[in-house]
């Protein structure tokens, strides 16, 4: 195992922030951060670019100029030696003069897997990979996965009372938590590439599904319905021309998608409940849709999550206590105690008062 010095962890840990400030904006692409440094000094920088766009390695490169010579690349991503939308990324590191590679991971993409790494060795170019790779996972999480299943992945986002409901018995839900938790949804909102809400939430809250903190991210918005009426007082029919804006269907024949006025209407067909839902995270994945962020409500939510298709669970707790009202999931059946939905890999934020509880759900037999 390759030693990594306090420098390389300070190096690559800006790789990583510059990446992360991409995260967003790069889709169906990973976000990817990259440093050039020589002489102990970093001297180019660089991230992934719009899709279609440069790779962070060329635009670190660019920024270094004749200075990448002979100096060491931290990049958070094993670089592409393919062909896509741009020229390999390896060629260009190899042309540069660049004289050694630190990564954090290896990319899973089958058209690179260790390929980026083995060309750059064949080339004479010392090459470490590993360094903060825990990070590097957790930043492009959703494109590990998608690249791999082949279907996008899902984080669902519900915010609750300390007692369980989503809702009063009105259906007031305005506001159960504060503004800085509130903030942390918009914050995971820029981090995906859609938005999702069933149409009940669409026809109660008429939500807007957009990034209001940051300028520069516009993630497609997603409707689920049974039909394709979409009441034209939403937010969502008004503003269908601003983003993708997708009501998913279903019945129909799957796979089929057509557009009508400015809406994707996507058909998942008459299978069963889990087909329809497995069906429409792959179309997303086949439309450059990696990964979607679904906000409720409590049938939607409660479909995704007894399938067993949500990657990760956010569960937002606010300071209330209502004794009644929606609550926050309905399945089909009650699951026992023995063979319930499990959180592993918790992790709890205090934001202001309210508690965020997040972790990956699964479904354990003990």
């Amino acid at each position: 195992m390759t030693a990594f010095s306090e420098k390389d962890i300070l190096f690559m840990r800006e790789a990583l922030k510059l990446a992360n400030a991409a995260k967003g904006k790069t889709f169906p692409n990973p976000a990817v951060g990259a440093v050039i440094v020589s002489e102990g000094k970093i001297v180019g920088k660089g991230a992934t670019q719009v899709y279609g766009g440069p790779h962070a390695e060329k635009i670190a490169l660019k920024d270094a100029g004749s200075k990448a010579n002979g100096a060491t690349l931290y990049v958070t991503l094993e670089p592409c030696c393919h062909y896509g939308r741009t020229p390999p990324c390896t060629d260009a590191i190899v042309a540069a003069g660049i004289k050694k590679v630190v990564l954090s991971v290896k990319d899973p993409n089958p058209l690179v897997a260790g390929r980026g790494i083995r060309q750059l060795r064949s080339m004479g170019i010392i090459v470490n990979s590993g360094l903060l790779r825990k990070d590097a996972l957790e930043l492009n999480e959703d494109f590990f996965f998608s690249i791999v299943a082949k279907r996008a992945w899902v984080t669902l986002k519900l915010a609750l009372t300390l007692d369980g409901m989503i809702a009063d018995e009105s259906g007031g839900s305005k506001w159960i938590t504060g503004e800085k938790a509130r903030l942390c949804v918009q914050e995971q909102r820029r981090i995906h590439a859609a938005i999702a809400v069933g149409k009940s939430t669409l026809n109660h809250d008429n939500p807007q599904l957009t990034i209001r903190h940051k300028s520069g991210y516009n993630p497609a918005r997603i409707i689920f319905s049974s039909s394709k009426e979409i009441p034209r007082n939403t937010y969502f029919f008004q503003h269908r021309n601003e983003t993708r804006s997708i009501v998913v269907i279903s019945g129909g024949i799957p796979w089929t998608i057509s557009r009508e006025s400015g809406i994707e209407y996507w058909y998942t067909g008459e299978a069963d409940e889990k087909v329809q839902l497995t069906t429409f995270l792959k179309m997303a994945f086949a439309q450059n849709i990696p990964s979607i962020f679904i906000e409720g409500g409590q049938i939607v939510a409660s479909k995704f999550l007894e399938n067993g298709l949500v990657n990760r669970l956010h569960l937002f707790y606010g300071q209330k206590i209502l004794g009644g009202g929606k609550k926050s999931f309905a399945f089909k059946k009650g699951m026992p105690i023995n063979n319930s939905i499990i959180l592993n890999n918790t992790r709890h934020q205090i934001l202001d008062g309210d508690i965020l509880v997040s972790g990956t759900p699964e479904i354990v037999s003990t």
